[in-house]
């Protein structure tokens, strides 16, 4: 080692005296602990660096707040997003005109800031209105669906009104309803709300079932037992409906009418409140009993005498027709 160091002349010897060290005593740990810890406390701050650190704390605060609000007040005032078209689908009695009108100062404000809901309860306000949804389209643009309610009826209270499937009226039959050919529910005067409410949704769902049979009826009739007194187009027959299914019912009769009329031309009505037949009422003129199919007299007869019995029997379902005492 001695000879290389002489070989390299870069490297010096640095050449350490030598020193007598104190050995350790073996019996003493190397590392001496105190046996409690000292706490190191941090200085308090004086009520001058708190109030300092409030006010920066503040401070950033009240520039966030002010961001926003630049950020917000930009956005509500941009006049690219304020209300310019309005699409309406599925009006067909109410024009966009009246749409616009119900929506109020929608058009022309902010889309961003209108109240959806509130914009629905307002189309809902509308008698003619059952059900209506909103939406935006951005940046102008407002979509509006309405389903609007279908007259069934025209029904006669003070005065004739516009009338759907569930009982409500809608708008009062006038000028611009006159277009309207639709049959005329009366029985709804002179009793109360509760009840000319029950009496119209039974007409309606009496109209509501008959669907595109509908055509066939001029006037329906709630009597106060709840049956339905329903006066048919063309010669003015008189039928009595009660619990449904109505259809089925009405069909059976239009499939017999003919021949009812012909067998019973003085009916007062026919009753098809039964299943499986259709008595004739006769006026109280006529007291004797009328035989209209082969077979032993009618006896005297009850209270109601079937006029119609059921088609399997025999060939004809048509029975007799007699005045009911």
């Amino acid at each position: 080692m001695t000879e290389r160091r002489k070989r390299d002349p870069r490297q010096k010897t640095l050449l350490l005296p030598a020193v007598d060290l104190p050995l350790p005593d073996v019996d003493e740990p190397p590392f001496l602990r105190p046996a409690r810890r000292t706490r190191v406390r941090r200085a308090r701050r004086g009520w001058l660096g708190r109030t300092v650190i409030a006010l920066e704390i503040v401070a950033g605060l009240v520039t966030v707040v002010f961001v926003l609000w630049t950020a917000y007040a930009q956005v509500m005032g941009n006049r690219h997003l304020r209300v310019a078209n309005v699409e309406v689908r599925g009006g067909r009695f109410l024009s966009e005109g009246e749409v616009r009108e119900l929506l109020g100062p929608a058009v022309g404000e902010n889309i961003l800031s209108l109240d959806i809901d509130e914009l629905k309860a307002r189309l809902r306000a509308s008698p003619w209105v059952a059900d209506a949804t909103v939406s935006r389209t951005l940046p102008d643009t407002l979509r509006v669906e309405v389903h609007e309610r279908a007259p069934l009826a025209l029904a006669e209270v003070e005065r004739l009104y516009l009338m759907d499937q569930d009982g409500v009226l809608i708008d009062m039959y006038g000028p611009r309803t006159a277009g309207f050919d639709l049959p005329i529910v009366r029985g709804l005067g002179k009793v109360d709300v509760e009840a000319r409410r029950e009496r119209a949704q039974r007409a309606g769902a009496l109209l509501a079932d008959l669907a595109d049979l509908g055509s066939e009826v001029s006037e329906v009739e709630v009597e106060d037992s709840g049956d339905l007194r329903v006066v048919l187009r063309g010669d003015g027959e008189v039928v009595r409906l009660g619990a449904p299914p109505y259809r089925p019912r009405l069909l059976t009769f239009l499939a017999l009418r003919k021949e009812l009329t012909e067998r019973c031309p003085d009916a007062e009505y026919f009753d098809l409140r039964f299943r499986d037949r259709i008595y004739a009422k006769q006026p109280p003129s006529k007291v004797a009993p009328v035989e209209l199919t082969p077979g032993p007299p009618v006896p005297t007869p009850p209270p109601v005498v079937p006029a119609m019995g059921p088609p399997a029997p025999q060939p004809s379902p048509l029975i007799a027709a007699t005045q009911v005492g």
